[in-house]
């Protein structure tokens, strides 16, 4: 099995965490609530594998690396392991930062759309290509 089907080379297995969410804490409920009305199941799914992805293709790449050579300040600036930036842009732009804050916020409510979404002051959907919530 593949990462894409939660199997052995996955860094999470999907069962395991399908069970957790699903059957032992029924997250689904959390759509009866009116701050996450509109809700389910296949939205919770959308934005666990977003996730993976993101840990998968731009996280995982550069842990090892990240955990011995530790951020530096030189000259003022902020030194990160090649990587780093780039992976915590993209867990940015997805949506994934101001996932839990509330819709009236800025936040999401954790909310998903596959669709874009416009970039703060534009009308404009800006494509990402890792998907974006709200």
């Amino acid at each position: 099995m593949n990462a894409a089907a939660g199997g052995a080379d996955s860094l999470v297995s999907r069962r395991d965490l399908r069970f957790l969410l699903y059957e032992w804490l029924d997250v689904a409920s959390l759509a009866e609530r009116p701050r996450y009305a509109g809700q389910s199941r296949e939205a919770y799914d959308e934005v666990l594998e977003l996730a993976e992805r993101l840990a998968t293709d731009l996280f995982a790449p550069h842990n090892r690396a990240a955990d011995v050579e530790e951020p530096r300040l030189e000259g003022g600036r902020v030194v990160l392991t090649d990587g780093v930036s780039e992976a915590s842009r993209a867990y940015a732009d997805a949506g994934l930062l101001d996932a839990s804050l509330d819709l009236s916020v800025g936040g999401c409510s954790c909310r998903w759309s596959s669709r874009p979404r416009p970039a703060p002051g534009s009308t404009q959907p800006t494509r990402r290509p890792w998907g974006t919530l709200c």
